[in-house]
């Protein structure tokens, strides 16, 4: 399995537009891994490549990555930095499914559709708790939040049964039943906007380590990074004295 941070900000990016803070000054000053577009990973199954977020800047994206193959893109939440660039699709080639829960691609629909749409895009709809079978993969989806329809979802390689868990947009408080998926996997990645707690929508830095130690996971990588965090450096500085812990940066790929 192999796994492609094609970009790992927030929903505003770094550096966040109009924003003159010190993290944000670096990021325009020094670039590099400092700046980060709004979160989305490419997902290669056996035999199935996968889009996971198709934020705002995903034509920019998919451009510089030189992606020209897909078989299908994933939404876990029908919001602008997750979805808002699902239109750059109607121009796509070749056929693509979208995997999506029902209401939430009612949403989609609703908010980010576009006509040619219609002729690219299959609905494919996945449900909490019930599994996906691709031959050779599982993707298991699962409910992160109650007031609105936001998921997470697990993958599994079948013969190596090997377990890939992301979550974004994910409070710190999560059912029982995905931090029993979480139990020893062998990669966790989650979103962490900010550094510390109180932030009671969004896991955060501190948090997540500290999940990362108590679900036994062998590595979990940070993403879904805001300007109100550490600059990575200082971010990548942090971690390093957790084991198993690594902080994401556009373009990373990781292979599992």
């Amino acid at each position: 399995m192999r796994i492609t941070f094609l970009s790992t900000g927030a929903a505003e990016g770094i550096p966040a537009i109009g924003c003159e803070c010190a993290h944000c000054q670096r990021a325009r000053a020094e670039g590099g891994k400092l700046r980060r577009e709004r979160s989305s990973i490419l997902v290669e199954l056996p035999g199935y490549t996968l889009l996971v977020e198709a934020p705002p800047d995903i034509r920019t994206l998919i451009d510089e990555a030189n992606i020209t193959h897909l078989d299908g893109l994933l939404a876990t939440r029908a919001r602008y930095d997750h979805i808002g660039g699902l239109i750059e699709f109607e121009y796509w080639p070749h056929p693509l499914d979208l995997l999506a829960e029902e209401h939430l691609y009612k949403h989609i629909r609703e908010e980010y559709w576009a006509e040619h749409l219609d002729r690219i895009v299959f609905h494919i709809p996945y449900y909490p708790g019930v599994p996906l079978y691709f031959d050779k993969f599982i993707l298991l989806p699962f409910s992160v939040r109650r007031r609105e329809p936001i998921f997470g979802v697990l993958f599994q390689e079948v013969e190596r049964r090997v377990r890939v868990i992301y979550t974004n947009d994910t409070p710190n408080r999560l059912t029982n039943y995905a931090r029993y998926l979480m139990r020893g996997a062998d990669l966790i990645i989650v979103n962490t906007p900010t550094f510390e707690p109180p932030k009671e929508d969004h896991i955060t830095v501190v948090e997540a380590i500290r999940l990362h130690q108590e679900v036994g996971a062998k590595r979990t990588i940070l993403t879904y990074i805001s300007h109100r965090n550490k600059p990575h450096d200082e971010l990548e500085a942090y971690v390093s004295t957790h084991p198993g812990v690594e902080v994401a940066y556009d373009g990373l790929v990781v292979e599992v």
